[in-house]
């Protein structure tokens, strides 16, 4: 089910999203929803690697003496 919501911005910006949506063949509407569930997507993917990779770490405290990595052996880039 999906929800209706107002959003106010600029009205230059407002034209520079309608054309930006066209280019997509899209509607305003449709361009901002596709935007939005990609940064939520993302965001998700991003919680659930991060709660992964501590479930992972928690698993080799034996590894590392018993003691829990700390925050920089956790956070590995």
């Amino acid at each position: 089910m999906t929800k209706n919501i107002t959003i106010r911005m600029d009205e230059q910006l407002l034209k520079d999203v309608k054309h930006i949506a066209v280019e997509h063949d899209m509607s305003v509407s449709a361009w901002i929803t596709h935007l939005v569930e990609k940064a939520a997507t993302r965001d998700r993917f991003t919680y659930e690697e991060a709660k992964s990779r501590a479930l992972k770490a928690m698993e080799e405290a034996p590894a590392y003496g018993g003691k829990m990595p700390t925050r920089d052996e956790m956070h590995e880039r």
